[in-house]
């Protein structure tokens, strides 16, 4: 009987795990800075990643929250777009994809792949990525109904500024798959010089 519920528990352990191995998705919405940096509240950004072993042209995808919508593409002009700059559309092969609110020193020593306009709230937002067939690909904190899973603003208690990151880029959008960065594995420097409470470009703390 013991011997039972043994192999019961571990089929069902088995399960969960390969589950979560074949949820793989193309394209996963990686780290957010929804509370900004220490150089300024207003200096969000948002990174993808591609868990593919090829390079995705994400033209025609979108990314949305509530009252925004960014296109990673060229779109008709009377098309909601809160994308300034899309300087390329592309995300390499198991590579990262920056987004950088107002402009390019947000981030001040990576290159964004894209300017948008917009701000995150910080009582919280539900981000979905489309693709261009309008399927969801990917959310992050979609399992709240307020607030965020992880991150810190500025006053928090804990590591200031620091970041929503994915712990596991094949896993989906759960309470359970997100951690604040831990302060100590960083990358990136914000508008004043002073290195983010975050990995832009870099793998993620919680990972």
């Amino acid at each position: 009987m013991k011997k039972s519920i043994l192999f019961a528990l571990f089929a069902f352990a088995v399960f969960q795990w390969s589950g979560d191995a074949q949820d793989t998705r193309r394209v996963v919405i990686n780290e957010i800075a929804w509370a900004g940096t220490a150089a300024g509240a207003n200096d969000e950004w948002i990174e993808l990643f591609n868990n593919t072993d090829r390079d995705i042209d994400l033209s025609g995808w979108v990314l949305r929250w509530e009252g925004k919508t960014i296109h990673f593409g060229p779109v008709a002009e009377e098309v909601e777009n809160n994308a300034q700059e899309v300087r390329t559309a592309v995300i390499s092969a198991r590579g990262y994809y920056l987004l950088e609110r107002t402009d390019d020193t947000t981030v001040n020593d990576i290159e964004a792949d894209l300017i948008y306009s917009g701000s995150l709230r910080n009582t919280g937002e539900a981000l979905m990525l489309l693709d261009d067939q309008g399927n969801e690909v990917d959310s992050a904190n979609a399992m709240v109904e307020e607030g965020w899973i992880a991150g810190m603003a500025g006053g928090d208690e804990g590591v200031p500024y620091a970041t929503m990151e994915r712990i596991n880029v094949r896993a989906p959008d759960r309470q359970d798959n997100w951690a604040s960065n831990n302060g100590q594995q960083r990358n990136g420097l914000d508008a004043k010089s002073t290195p983010l409470n975050g990995t832009p470009k870099a793998r993620n703390s919680a990972r």
